[in-house]
């Protein structure tokens, strides 16, 4: 059965007499198919954008600390209390949930490998805390925002890259803003065409093309936005207000939907600020929910809830723009709602390949070697990992050592592109650079990896050039010897399983004939019989002796081995067979 679950969190109570556990602070909720409370963690108090959920775990930023705590949804109770020197204001996840990146009151950025207890800190780029943290569904790029009005975008890889040289400053810098950016939502897309939204104090949401920097659209909103999801699609967003309503911005209007062009990244609209129309405004002031301080969508696009400083949690129709009821009365306001993937799809659906029993705290003894020859600590390992399903590894076949047919390298890619990555040439120089000094300087014996579609002798070959060592190179003559004597053996073992399996052919050939031949003479001879019977001259079948069966059946016999090209005697079978 579909099930959809989702999760609450709370800043300080205010409620002290509601029946609810005075430390409670994070609540789990089904949705469907029976709206009820599940589970409450307690011990926590979130700021807005200060929870982060996966498949195992929860985290939750603890509002004006330096501690992120840790619950684990497998047992239903608190794992571990994470410090950090500094205070921690926002929170999310990335990399199928294997890090955790924090938002930090510098102005930096902090990515937490929740599997090895790696933690990597970026440059401060922000001038105030970072209170708004997007990860794109691809994981390559996140957005961070902050007070001060600036949107900066992120190159993950670059930032938990082992390489010295590598990056950990923004690529983009998104400046649009004139005011405290309250909340960033990214698209659903895993290509370069994917968007975000941004909202900020200064009554304006922005709709971004972020991997080039660019503002697509751009909104003068009715009212202060304190929060703001994305329709599953990324037709639309909606938006709440600190005055309790929410609203909901179409990308299209009557004219562009019948009009098949990308409305986002028309010229025309790209720098005209557009003004929402009222009557894409709704509310339920007779509920008295109070102002709305978080949003969530479920799977399938059609309800939106919202979190108030109430404590309470509202359900909306997104069609009709209507009220529908009251999910639940939360001890406290509600600063954070996250809709969980639903459960439930098929067996073939998409599963993770791995599970975190027990996060890794952040480790100090995980620093770069005095030297500086090795990139990797030699301390780095997966701790507390169990792999759930089969891994994507590149198949290989005994009789080509290249890659399968219609998998391609990314090298491959590139050369049937309709333009060579500027990225994969800057690295291609900077690697034979490193050569030219390997060989040279002789401080590192590392070679890097060649060409992917480069055969196996003659990627040996290049390596023992490069490592120039005798003995290296008698060792590689060696393997390739041995190599060609497997290769040589399995040409054999080839023939021999092609001449059995048309021995088998022949024999199974002759004995259906054999069975065919014996058939067709029962039934001629019980037909004699009987045309016999009916002219009443007795027995009207004519015999025929075991030496003409025998040379009938072996004159055909012979004809259909000659046929097969195999034999044309019994003898020569025999022979053939052993």
């Amino acid at each position: 059965m579909l099930t959809e679950h989702f999760v609450a969190s709370i800043a300080a109570p205010t409620k002290p007499n509601t029946g609810v556990t005075k430390d409670a602070g994070i609540f789990l909720h089904e949705y469907q198919p029976l709206a009820a409370q599940r589970h409450v963690f307690k011990k926590s108090a979130s700021a807005p954008n200060g929870l982060a959920v996966s498949a195992s775990h929860i985290f939750a930023a603890q509002e004006g600390k330096a501690v992120v705590h840790v619950y684990s949804r497998e047992k239903g109770n608190q794992e571990a209390i994470v410090p950090f020197p500094e205070r921690i204001h926002s929170i999310a996840l990335a990399c199928g949930d294997a890090v955790l990146l924090l938002g930090a009151e510098s102005g930096r950025i902090m990515a937490w490998e929740v599997c090895t207890g790696r933690v990597v800190s970026t440059a401060t780029s922000h001038l105030q805390p970072v209170t708004v943290l997007a990860v794109e569904p691809s994981s390559n790029f996140f957005l961070s925002g902050s007070p001060d009005a600036m949107i900066h975008v992120w190159n993950l890889p670059s930032i938990l890259s082992f390489s010295l040289d590598a990056s950990r400053s923004p690529i983009q810098t998104l400046s649009t803003h004139r005011g405290p950016i309250t909340h960033i939502a990214s698209g659903h897309s895993s290509t370069a065409a994917n968007i975000a939204v941004s909202i900020s104090e200064d009554m304006s949401a922005l709709v971004w093309d972020y991997h080039n920097g660019q503002a697509l659209r751009t909104y003068l909103l009715p009212d202060t936005p304190t929060a703001v999801t994305l329709d599953p699609a990324d037709r639309a967003f909606f938006v709440a207000y600190a005055d309790g309503s929410l609203q909901t911005l179409s990308f299209y209007d009557e004219m562009q939907q019948s009009t098949p062009v990308d409305v986002l990244r028309e010229g025309s609209q790209s720098h005209r600020p557009l003004q929402p129309p009222p009557s894409t405004r709704f509310n339920a002031e007779s509920q008295k929910l109070g102002a709305a301080r978080s949003l969530s969508l479920t799977w399938d696009g059609t309800t939106l809830i919202s979190g108030h400083e109430s404590g309470k949690i509202a359900a909306w129709d997104v069609a009709k723009g209507t009220y529908l009821s009251t999910l639940a009365s939360l001890p406290g306001p509600v600063t954070n709602l996250l809709f969980l993937p639903p459960t439930g799809f098929p067996l073939n659906a998409a599963e993770p390949t791995f599970k975190v029993h027990t996060v890794t705290k952040p480790r100090q003894d995980l620093v770069m070697p005095a030297d500086g020859n090795a990139l990797v600590p030699p301390n780095y390992g997966f701790n507390n990992v169990q792999f759930t399903g089969r891994l994507e590894l590149p198949s290989c076949s005994a009789t080509e050592m290249g890659r399968p047919e219609g998998r391609k390298s990314k090298f491959e890619e590139a050369l049937t592109h309709t333009s060579f990555p500027l990225e994969m040439l800057e690295e291609s120089l900077a690697e034979l650079e490193t050569w030219g000094q390997q060989q040279s300087g002789g401080a590192s014996n590392v070679v890097p990896a060649v060409a992917d579609f480069l055969s196996f002798a003659g990627a040996a070959e290049d390596t023992g050039a490069v490592q120039g060592d005798q003995g290296g190179k008698d060792e590689l003559q060696e393997l390739k010897e041995q190599f060609a004597a497997l290769q040589r053996i399995q040409k054999v073992t080839f023939t021999q399983l092609s001449e059995l399996r048309e021995e088998k052919e022949y024999l199974l050939a002759r004995e259906r004939k054999r069975v065919q031949k014996k058939r067709m003479q029962q039934e001629k001879k019980e037909g004699g019989k009987e045309e016999g019977a009916m002219n009443g001259d007795g027995d009207g079948d004519v015999e025929m002796s075991e030496d003409e069966e025998e040379e009938e059946e072996e004159e055909s016999l012979g004809s259909s081995g000659s046929d097969d090209g195999v034999g044309g005697s019994e003898e020569e079978d025999g022979t053939s067979s052993d």
